[in-house]
C-alpha cells in the first residue's frame, strides 16, 4: 500500500489485499499447531495429575482456552478469506469499468 504519487490519498490493490490476505492466513496456520499442543499437554497433564490440587487447574486451562483460541484461528482464516474476496471483487470492478469504456459509443441521433 501506498500513495503511488497521490498527495494524502491511499491506493489499495488487489495484489496489497491478497499479500494481507497470505499473512493473515499463514497466522492462522502457525498458531494452530502449538495452541493444539498446549491444549493437549494441559489436558494430558491434568489426567495425570488426577489426586493433586493442580489437576483440577490444568483440566480448566485446556478446556478454557480452547475455545477462544479456536475463535481466533477462525478470524485470521475469515480475514484472509474476506480479504481475498475484496480482491476479486475489486479486479472485476475495473474489468467491468474499463470494458464499459472499451463499448463503442453511440453519438445522439
Amino acid at each position: 500500500m501506498g500513495d503511488n504519487g497521490t498527495s494524502g490519498k491511499i491506493v489499495v490493490t488487489p495484489t496489497d489485499l491478497r499479500a494481507s490476505a497470505g499473512i493473515a492466513k499463514a497466522l492462522s496456520d502457525e498458531l494452530d499447531k502449538p495452541v493444539q499442543a498446549a491444549l493437549n499437554t494441559s489436558t494430558t497433564v491434568s489426567a495425570q495429575l488426577t489426586g493433586w490440587s493442580i489437576s483440577g487447574g490444568l483440566g480448566q486451562l485446556g478446556t478454557g482456552w480452547a475455545k477462544p483460541l479456536g475463535d481466533l484461528r477462525q478470524r485470521l482464516v475469515d480475514t484472509s478469506t474476506n480479504l481475498n474476496a475484496n480482491a476479486t471483487a475489486h479486479e472485476q470492478r475495473e474489468q467491468a469499468i474499463a470494458g464499459g469504456w472499451a463499448a463503442p459509443q453511440q453519438g445522439p441521433k
